[in-house]
């Protein structure tokens, strides 16, 4: 009853680092589905505990370089455990290669696309390594306010002077249970990011939200 095994695979999107030289001309190709499992242990009491693992093929094609294929693969461990009377604390360790393209740092507006995968001097197309890990804590100061912080950290390995290196982020919030199924929160979000050539920028912000569940 606490066991959970679960098989998928989905349709590709591996995404080929080409701003530098050799393989400026080479374009992303997908032979393969990405495929992969989880592992869940979960109880009512205590909590969750996961275990995740993916694979696939990362391909390009060259004019000059021709066709070529680099193997990624990645392994995650996440938990969520029920701590004292009503806190819980979240934790989650990710490591692999080729598999920045499914990072929340790799969407199209922050310019990181590529990172799945680049050429090295000779020529051969290689998957890139990547390493993330966060926490999180909440604490329910009573039946009507609770509060979340988190910390996180991305590291990826870097190809060209402006490619991105890594990222720190951190949060902390307020949520206020205003009704049995509505709830209003303020959070106040903090990042850094680092990248290859050492320029780095960080930046604040604040947003307020709203959920009210239906069921």
């Amino acid at each position: 009853d606490k066991w959970q095994l679960n098989f998928g695979i989905q349709q590709p999107s591996s995404q080929v680092d080409t701003a530098g030289t050799p393989g400026t001309d080479a374009t992303s190709v997908n032979h393969l589905p990405d495929g992969g499992f989880n592992i869940r242990w979960e109880d009512s009491k205590w909590g969750h505990v996961q275990f995740a693992t993916i694979l696939r093929d990362i391909g390009a094609n060259s004019p000059t370089l021709g066709q070529d294929n680099a193997f990624g693969w990645g392994l995650n461990l996440s938990t969520s455990l029920n701590v004292f009377e009503r806190d819980s604390l979240q934790a989650q360790i990710t490591y692999g290669q080729g598999i920045f393209a499914f990072c929340n740092d790799n969407f199209t507006y922050t310019g990181f696309n590529g990172g799945d995968a680049a050429y090295n001097n000779a020529g051969e197309l290689r998957a890139l390594a990547y390493f993330a890990a966060m926490g999180g804590y909440t604490h329910q100061w009573s039946e009507k306010f609770r509060s979340t912080a988190t910390f996180g950290y991305v590291n990826e390995q870097a190809q060209t002077a402006a490619a991105y290196h890594e990222t720190y982020y951190g949060s902390g919030n307020l949520v206020w249970q205003l009704r049995k199924r509505l709830s209003v929160g303020l959070e106040c979000l903090y990042g850094y990011k680092d990248e290859k050539s050492g320029a780095h920028g960080d930046v604040w912000r604040v947003q307020t939200g709203m959920v009210y569940s239906l069921f």
